[in-house]
């Protein structure tokens, strides 16, 4: 404890000592603000921050693996920073000096604040670990009745901002943008579980929802600026248009042809984003993670042309300079999958195997091949694939089954977690380090990963023993896996 308390001294005297050096001499100032702080066990030399993915500062850790960061004419508003793979998000307003203090081994969990700005991020951060897995701590309650379940979710949501309240209260918080972020935080998590209701439990035909069940649909901000990063506003928005572009359906289709990946409603929900968001950033967002879902599971090339050039027109700029990230995404992609077009060839692409060497995938590849993939940032991706292809490999013994991590790691911390992952793996034969023979990862993942149009972690490819591609876009867990194998 007296260690803790010495490490926390040592930041804030070090925190002081630089916001005095850069802030005496403006001290009439009140538009800047400090970011500052420790990262124990770094995975990398530097912090990055960012402000709507432009870089608004890259920072050096020091030999005590402290940094600290002046933002010049601080907008209110979100910031990310990001170290290694790990990437969160600060309110900033000027004025704030926050310092951070996280621990890589367990990034989520051991992040706090202090300083002037840190008791409405540490409430912020404390509120999404709440509720980071939405439909893990709603299980139960998906299982009511449409009235049961919205009068439980109404009486949760209140609780929440009553909570909310005393928190202000007790704290003497003045910041009006928090009080509207965390207002709406808390709506658009609970939101999202009724938007989400509908899908989760198949309530798709006959159920009856009360007249009441969508009132907050009025009051829906689709252009709030403050959460054009904010992924708890996503996770609200791509449900709720689900759920409009669903009922727009029904108007025009049969209900049992419905089905998420049909072109038809694919279309209407990117023609309802397009009518009723004009922020451009918000839009991109929305309708590049749209296209890039169908696309990237698309059989028909047909419709995926279909979708791709609406995605083109809703986004449409003359200026190639004017593209943004989401928008290259998306062309990349397509040209990617465009290249990975059945009978053809698979890229060449250089990977690193258990013992540490590079080798090509053409050197892999004698006979028919499926060539699956996991990442260490979906917990079950390693362990939920393996033992999939354990029962394949039971009827297909003839096949070849490769698996490919595909994170920017280094081998050794690759090997570590193939270990770690191995343990608790259901599947018998990876308790073995002989299966590591089917195991590599990608030497360069930015140029592979965009070479074999990967977006999903489910995307599997199948080819023959000459490399030609007989699927390219198919679900290791898709129910005709099978029969497209066959």
């Amino acid at each position: 404890m007296i260690n803790y308390i010495n490490t926390v001294k040592n930041i804030f005297t070090f925190f002081l000592a630089f916001v005095l050096l850069y802030g005496c001499k403006d001290i009439k100032e009140t538009n800047h603000s400090f970011i500052g702080g420790e990262i124990i066990n770094p995975k990398d030399t530097k912090l990055t921050i960012f402000k709507s993915n432009s870089i608004v500062d890259t920072i050096r850790l020091d030999s005590e693996n402290r940094f600290l960061s002046k933002i010049e004419s601080t907008k209110s508003g979100f910031y990310g920073f990001s170290h290694g793979n790990e990437y969160q998000l600060i309110l900033l307003e000027p004025n704030d000096s926050i310092t951070i203090r996280v621990n890589t081994l367990d990034f989520d969990e051991s992040l706090s604040f202090s300083g002037i700005g840190s008791k409405k991020n540490n409430y912020l951060i404390s509120l999404f670990t709440k509720y980071e897995n939405s439909k893990r701590n709603s299980s139960n309650l998906f299982k009511a009745n449409p009235k049961e379940f919205k009068k439980t979710i109404d009486s949760l949501k209140r609780d929440e901002i009553n909570l909310l309240d005393k928190f202000i209260s007790g704290t003497n918080l003045t910041s009006q943008l928090f009080e509207e972020i965390a207002t709406n935080t808390i709506n658009h998590i609970f939101n999202a579980k009724i938007e989400a209701y509908r899908f989760i439990e198949l309530n798709t035909n006959e159920t009856i929802y009360p007249e009441n069940f969508y009132d907050f649909r009025k009051n829906i901000n689709y252009n709030n600026i403050y959460f054009e990063e904010f992924y708890h506003y996503y996770n609200f928005l791509f449900p709720h248009f689900d759920n409009l572009a669903y009922e727009e359906f029904i108007k025009s289709y049969n209900k049992k042809s419905f089905t998420k990946d049909n072109v038809d409603y694919n279309l209407i929900k990117l023609g309802l984003i397009d009518n009723l968001v004009q922020n451009r950033e918000i839009k991109s967002r929305l309708t590049s993670f749209i296209t890039r879902k169908f696309l990237s599971f698309c059989k028909k090339p047909e419709e995926a042309n279909i979708i791709y050039n609406y995605y083109l027109e809703i986004n449409k700029t003359n200026d190639e300079n004017s593209k943004n990230y989401q928008q290259k995404r998306v062309i990349n992609l397509y040209n990617s999958l465009k290249n990975l077009k059945k009978g053809n060839k698979l890229p060449i692409i250089e990977l690193i195997d258990a013992k540490k060497n590079s080798i090509n995938i053409n050197k892999l590849i004698t006979s028919k091949t499926l060539i699956y993939f996991w990442s260490k940032n979906s917990k079950n991706s390693y362990k939920y694939s393996h033992n999939k292809v354990k029962k394949l490999r039971v009827t297909y013994p003839d096949i070849r089954f490769i698996s490919v991590n595909i994170d920017k790691i280094n081998t050794e911390k690759w090997l570590n977690k193939l270990t770690i992952n191995s343990s608790y793996c259901d599947c018998t034969g990876c308790k073995s380090k002989n299966t590591y023979v089917n195991e590599f990862k990608l030497r360069n993942p930015d140029i592979a990963k965009k070479l074999l149009g990967i977006q999903y972690i489910r995307k599997t490819i199948i080819v023959d023993s000459k490399m030609n591609i007989i699927e390219s876009n198919v679900n290791l867990f898709s129910d005709n896996l099978e029969e497209i194998i066959n």
